[in-house]
């Protein structure tokens, strides 16, 4: 017999132990709300023993408001609290009434385990809920666990998406048992250590669109960037051919081209800090020195400044849908004169040449584009290896920019060519000098002694400064 098989059929398996002692144990519930009965539930299915504790038992009986949960017992707090049998209790309770509750039964608690699930309403630099629960009663095992699920991700078997749960507690066994009764009822668990973790599960639920600021904020001022320049560009055009400005437009075929602007310029700025990075660590010969702050913030703002890329691009495509004929995009259709003078529209409805080749480019770059959004979606991400998750951000990004430069290209290039002198002017060439230097400075990077010693550097290796060599011989 192996030592593995002897380890299995030994008391002291800390797998196959843990299991069986806890196959038919009884869980105590307190409380009878949505989170308590969606935990009895999966409980229940895992094969659990589950009782409720309540304070009006009779009031909260389970036959006539859940079918699931008709056979299952509620009785009194006290009950619950004192029934030896139960070892492990759930507080689906506020923690407010946490401390009355527990209090008058401390005597008949001492080592059993309580998973405290309540969250603050209020971030607190201080102890968390379940530490305070732990200096207030110290003989009992606190476990800080499932307070960062929703009541409908733990009763849902459908939840459309990966969940885990987070346990933190001071007694490793403890923390163990309650890892292991998370992994029977199908939510894999995460162990976060001593009770200390517990302030930053609690902080958790509290964030709202945490790191998003930054973003958020430089989004919104380069749209606004592009809509003054775009607006005083059309001002002055119109103002110095004596026009009449047509305002109307404004909403959607103006705007539309401030949207492109945007997107180009933020689906740059997403990849461009990546490649400065990569010029840093060559200048400073190692990978261990510090980025400025500046360019670190930068470098955790880019999967958010991509998506807001991709969602500006989406808003660019469905108003450019909209605007797709020869009224508005007269340069995209073959013309065809015509000697009758009857007729009316000198176009005809088919596309030529620059409006087949910009709406090929822009609906490749933006199916690449949301290629990239998707992989960077936590459930997707985790799929995948870190060479797939490379190529995808890092090789089809850098396509995405080829891809978007191009389309731009294809509609400023007519007018460059027709207007030499406002080439430096346009829009068009103006939006591009960011995803240029960015493709430049890849493509630099991509060489290859360059991309040798930066993966040499990003793998460890250090260039050292030559060593000053001191002359101790007298002259």
């Amino acid at each position: 017999m192996s030592s593995y098989e002897i380890l299995l059929n030994s008391d002291d398996c800390p797998f196959c132990h843990d299991t069986e002692t806890m196959e038919n144990q009884t869980i105590g519930i307190l409380g009878t709300g949505n989170y308590g009965t969606a935990l009895g539930k999966r409980l229940l299915q895992a094969g659990y023993e589950t009782v409720f504790g309540s304070r009006n038992p009779l009031q909260r009986s389970f036959i006539t408001r859940d079918k699931q949960l008709s056979n299952v017992k509620v009785d009194s707090v006290k009950n619950v609290l004192t029934n030896k049998e139960i070892e492990i209790f759930i507080l689906a309770i506020p923690y407010s009434s946490m401390e009355s509750c527990l209090r008058p039964h401390k005597n008949d608690l001492v080592g059993k385990i309580f998973v405290d699930i309540s969250n603050r309403t209020k971030p607190s630099k201080f102890e968390s809920n379940a530490e305070n629960l732990a200096i207030i009663f110290p003989d009992i095992q606190f476990v800080k666990s499932f307070n960062t699920l929703s009541a409908y991700a733990v009763e849902s078997e459908n939840f459309g998406g990966s969940i885990k749960n987070f346990v933190a507690g001071n007694n490793r066994h403890a923390r163990e048992r309650i890892m292991q009764l998370s992994r029977d009822i199908g939510i894999p668990p995460v162990d976060c250590g001593n009770l200390g973790a517990a302030r930053k599960l609690e902080a958790y639920p509290l964030t709202l669109m945490s790191g998003w600021g930054i973003p958020s904020i430089y989004t919104l001022v380069t749209f606004l960037v592009w809509f003054i320049v775009v607006t005083a560009k059309i001002v002055i055009y119109y103002t110095s051919h004596n026009l009449q400005i047509s305002w109307y437009r404004m909403p959607l075929t103006f705007l539309n081209k401030i949207v492109c602007l945007t997107a180009i310029t933020l689906l740059a700025s997403s990849y461009l800090p990546g490649c400065l990075a990569g010029f840093l660590q060559i200048y400073n010969g190692t990978k261990y020195k510090d980025f400025p702050k500046w360019m670190d913030k930068w470098m955790k703002s880019r999967k958010m400044i991509g998506l807001y890329a991709l969602l500006f691009s989406f808003w660019h495509a469905g108003m450019s849908l909209v605007l797709i004929s020869p009224g508005y995009a007269n340069s995209w259709y073959l013309t065809s004169p015509h000697a009758n003078s009857s007729v009316i529209s000198p176009y005809e409805v088919h596309l030529n040449l620059k409006g087949e080749s910009l709406i090929s480019t822009g609906f490749i770059a933006l199916f690449l584009m949301l290629l990239v959004g998707i992989s960077s979606l936590p459930s997707v991400s985790e799929i995948l290896n870190w060479k797939e998750w490379r190529f995808t951000q890092s090789h089809l990004g850098y396509v995405t920019v080829f891809f978007s430069v191009m389309h731009v290209f294809i509609i400023g290039m007519p007018n460059w060519l027709k207007h030499p002198s406002s080439f430096f002017y346009s829009n068009t060439f103006t939006c591009c000098i960011l995803p240029l230097l960015t493709l430049f400075l890849k493509l630099v990077l991509c060489l290859p002694g360059v991309s040798c010693y930066v993966d040499n550097i990003r793998a460890g290796w250090e260039r050292r400064k030559p060593e000053k060599i001191e002359n101790d011989i007298p002259l």
